[in-house]
């Protein structure tokens, strides 16, 4: 089992995390004056990492084995003889957190900075202890916010961002190991900019505002290529590796038709600084002639496009393979879909993989009832609440199979009743979803129903490796309850509850959330709608509607019907094998 990451020196007190980027004045790191000569004296800083590495721990205590203490006030989730599924013994070593004065809980829990004192906001102890002792700066405990009572409010200062960005990847690396230990993970080593490296950085950085955020001209219904060409921009992968020259136009050893360097002169444009909407001609014409059923100027489905200009720029790829292929797209959007086959017969487990690029989710609208369609109330409104977890849980549910579509090897039945379930093998690093909204069965129609989806998404629940942990903690569970109904001692009522409840849920794993930064829209009917798409660019969504370009809300993307959604992974894996080469 592989161990946890020793814990990183405290910060040191003579030297400052700012100076290491930013040598020189300092005066623009400080988003407080009141800090300026705390933080000459770095007790504060070090004060500050330690609550923040706690409230952290305390947030992961059940991924990391850790208990409460032995408080009778406060109940425990766990007990001390308990045994987590990845083997952990839990020791009762972490406190709750709590108000001091009153033992409180809840309200806001303030940790002052240059005391003991732990305070809630609620009851304004936090409050009269920083006027009573003139004690100026304090943490809030459950998001780590730095709050100054001068100030009376929560202020920014780069030297605790990265304080505090240093141990959420600590304790990131942490659950991982502990969670996944048979993932190989090479340790991940940070860099300080010197004097001399960060004046050449200053002297040769040039900023321009705005790059990268550009309209794209409709040639004749080609919105449908303008909103695949927006979540291309903007995806963070896509960005780093044209923007880094890995592919250049100029050096390229295609003559013609090369989709990879339509997309190096696609980010050339966007990030040129012209402001006018762009015409992108040549990648159409490109398409034409790579695809020939997206020759034209009919309508075409958004999606189509989508997966046929992934295989054209990874049929023009140098590294292209037909397995285990290293381009810029698979190493983007692929990944992986187990398939087990379960006979019901011999309990014997068939296994296929699948390789991936995208994932496609069935839809199932509600059904208006009869009161409503008398009321003559609107079709979004009668449709029932739906959400991107309901697809995704329908997805990887376990599915029955008929006698004759399933033939056991092991106990050599033909015919013989199997379930059948999807499970997330290798997921990938950019998860692209198409909401299937157009039907062609019963002839042509949309669905309309609306999904909700969110902006932070755990796929954890959904991954090959999270089943195993649940069947672990599943049989964990029934051990320590005198065994399971198979041994023929029926658990008792409580026991049960509590072993579905735990086994139902799955700890999150940092390496499997997600952060949504694409969305895809199709408004009116099937054969005359129109394209628009959301996307985010430098930490605001923008609305992007072929050649216009404003500025949205969160809220509006949230709320907006998509057709296609694109989440990028928070932390990215390494890639282990260059990095071992290097």
């Amino acid at each position: 089992m592989s161990t946890a990451p020793t814990s990183p020196p405290l910060v040191p007190t003579t030297k400052l995390l700012t100076q290491d980027f930013f040598p020189g004045d300092h005066s623009a790191s400080h988003g407080c004056p009141h800090l300026k000569s705390l933080k000459k004296a770095g007790e504060i800083l070090s004060n500050y990492q330690l609550l923040a590495r706690y409230s952290l721990h305390f947030k992961h205590r059940i991924a990391l084995g850790i208990l409460y203490s032995k408080d009778k006030k406060r109940p425990r989730s766990l007990e001390a003889s308990d045994t987590l599924a990845n083997g952990i013994k839990p020791t009762p070593q972490l406190p709750t957190p709590a108000c001091t004065t009153c033992d409180t809980t809840l309200g806001r829990i303030h940790a002052c900075l240059q005391c003991v004192f732990i305070g809630c906001w609620k009851g304004e102890h936090a409050q009269t202890h920083a006027q009573e002792k003139s004690h100026i700066f304090s943490m809030e405990l459950s998001r780590c916010g730095l709050y100054c009572s001068h100030c009376k409010d929560f202020v920014h200062d780069r030297d605790f961002e990265g304080i505090y960005n240093g141990e959420v990847l600590r304790n990131f690396e942490m659950v991982s190991m502990l969670q996944e230990p048979g993932q190989k993970r090479p340790r991940y080593i940070k860099w300080h900019a010197g004097n001399k490296e960060a004046a050449a950085i200053k002297s040769g950085t040039r900023l321009k505002s705005c790059q990268g955020l550009r309209g794209l001209r409709n040639m004749g219904s080609t919105c449908f290529m303008n909103v695949i060409l927006q979540c291309f921009i903007h995806n963070p992968l896509l960005r780093g590796y044209f923007l880094s020259d890995q592919h250049s136009s100029k050096r390229c050893e295609e003559k013609n038709e090369c989709m990879g360097c339509e997309m190096d002169q696609l980010f050339t444009q966007f990030y040129s600084g012209v402001k006018s909407p762009y015409g992108p001609c040549s990648f159409l014409h490109t398409m034409w002639m790579s695809s020939s059923d997206l020759a034209g100027y009919a309508q075409q489905d958004a999606h189509e496009f989508f997966i046929s200009a992934l295989n054209q720029i990874h049929a023009k790829s140098p590294s292209a393979k037909l397995h285990h292929c290293s381009c810029v797209i698979h190493k983007t959007f692929a990944g992986v879909l187990q398939s087990d086959v379960t006979c019901l017969n011999c309990a014997n487990v068939t296994s296929a993989f699948d390789p991936i690029l995208d994932i496609s989710l069935d839809l199932r609208p509600t059904k208006r009832s009869k009161l409503h369609k008398v009321r003559g109330l609107s079709d979004e409104r009668n449709d029932g609440p739906n959400s991107l977890a309901d697809c995704l849980d329908r997805y990887t549910h376990p599915e029955k199979l008929g006698t004759n579509e399933y033939n056991c090897s092991k106990c050599g039945k033909t015919g013989q009743e199997a379930t059948k379930q999807l499970s997330m093998k290798v997921i990938p690093p950019v998860l692209s979803f198409q909401l299937k909204r157009f039907e062609h069965s019963m002839g042509a129609s949309k669905i309309e129903t609306k999904i909700k989806f969110p902006a932070q998404l755990d796929m954890t629940q959904y991954t090959t490796s999270a089943r195993k942990l649940k069947k672990n903690k599943l049989a964990a569970l029934q051990k320590l309850n005198g065994g399971s109904s198979e041994g023929g001692s029926p658990s008792t009522p409580s026991s049960t509850s509590s072993t579905s409840s735990i086994s139902s849920s799955v700890d999150p794993i940092p390496t499997y959330v997600y952060n949504l930064f694409a969305v895809i829209n199709h408004q009116g009917k099937m054969d005359t709608g129109h394209y628009t798409a959301f996307a985010k660019h430098r930490g605001e969504w923008f609305s992007l509607d072929d050649h216009k370009v404003s500025l949205a809300t969160q809220k509006e993307v949230l709320d907006s019907k998509a057709y296609m959604l694109f989440y990028v992974k928070q932390n990215l894996d390494y890639d282990f094998v260059n990095a071992t080469k290097d």
